[in-house]
């Protein structure tokens, strides 16, 4: 569960703090229908521009948030990188404000 107040994502490991910026990507994420989200609007979410510079920037930042929800307990492929479109999430999310 993701709290927005909070900043905090709860699962079965126990609680993790969130960036505002990671906080806003999952919730990006869970309202998209399919949980795709493309570059521009990943860039977007992190207050990055769009190019191939800022793209190694995203990356890293995805890495650690994949972390943060393998230590809230997801397991398996949690957010994945889909070839010239953006990124997936594979987890469902409930939101709590």
């Amino acid at each position: 569960m993701l709290s927005l107040h909070k900043l905090d994502l709860k699962g079965p490991s126990g609680a993790v703090l969130l960036t505002a910026t990671e906080a806003s990507l999952l919730k990006a994420f869970a309202a998209s229908t399919d949980a795709r989200l493309d570059f521009a609007h990943v860039a977007t979410c992190m207050g990055l521009e769009n190019s191939v510079a800022q793209k190694s920037n995203m990356q890293v930042r995805m890495v650690r948030l994949r972390k943060k929800l393998h230590e809230a307990g997801a397991e398996g492929a949690v957010i994945e990188s889909i070839r010239n479109f953006g990124y997936q999430l594979f987890e469902e999310l409930e939101i709590r404000k």
